[in-house]
């Protein structure tokens, strides 16, 4: 098989042109099936061939991440912003199954309304754009709760990121980001985003300053 891409706790492998197998350090079969059931909502999500322990086959796409395309200048910082709120919207209409739990890392996912569906790690590196549409993947966090909690867990990823690397240019497009994912986000959904994000073992110290700070930056523009 070929290598395709890693993450932080799992390997993407080519089984041909149409299949991946995703090898992964935990028990893929509950993502297996979060994923089956969006895919039956009409939810754009790879199909799901075969899962079993932390192995799971599924649909190869073809096509660039959002974040190539928004490195690369296709996509401006502003389209990245709209089509991941597209992208939230359109998740956030599911009603979540029984099965699916509304808490995470012992954090309570709920809110005031009704629980929804909610990916818990929606930005640009999980959203493929393939000929038929932006699909999005990595579901491994999936849960029900506050959809204003899934909102402000995508400004919480970007939070921690550092785009210095990136130049000046994006670096600015990068916080113009930050800001417009940050607009209209209740100071309770941050705070629990917060909360979440920083419970993530898989975190560098890097990013957890990083993360710290805008939410302290935020906090006071909130106030």
């Amino acid at each position: 098989m070929e290598f395709l891409a890693s993450g932080r706790d799992s390997v993407v492998y080519a089984i041909n042109d149409r299949r991946v197998l995703r090898c992964a350090e935990y028990d893929t079969t509950d993502v297996a099936q979060v994923m089956r059931y969006l895919r039956d909502q009409g939810y754009p999500v790879p199909a799901v061939y075969h899962a079993e322990g932390g192995d799971i086959e599924m649909e190869r796409l073809h096509g660039p991440t959002l974040a190539e395309e928004v490195v690369s200048g296709r996509v401006s910082p502003a389209a990245c912003v709209e089509l991941i709120r597209e992208l939230h919207s359109d998740l956030h209409r599911i009603e979540p199954p029984a099965w699916l739990a509304a808490r995470s890392r012992g954090v309570d996912l709920t809110g005031g309304g009704a629980d929804r569906v909610l990916h818990l790690d929606l930005h640009p590196e999980n959203i493929m754009l393939t000929e038929g549409g932006p699909v999005v993947i990595d579901w491994t966090n999936a849960a029900a709760g506050d959809p204003d909690i899934d909102r402000a867990v995508t400004w919480a990823v970007f939070a921690g990121f550092d785009p210095t690397p990136l130049g000046p240019e994006l670096a600015a497009g990068f916080d113009r980001m930050l800001d417009q994912l940050l607009d209209g986000l209740p100071q309770g959904a941050l705070d629990t985003a917060h909360r979440y994000r920083q419970l993530d073992p898989t975190l560098e110290a890097a990013e957890r300053h990083r993360l710290r700070t805008r939410f302290e930056q935020a906090g006071s523009a909130h106030g």
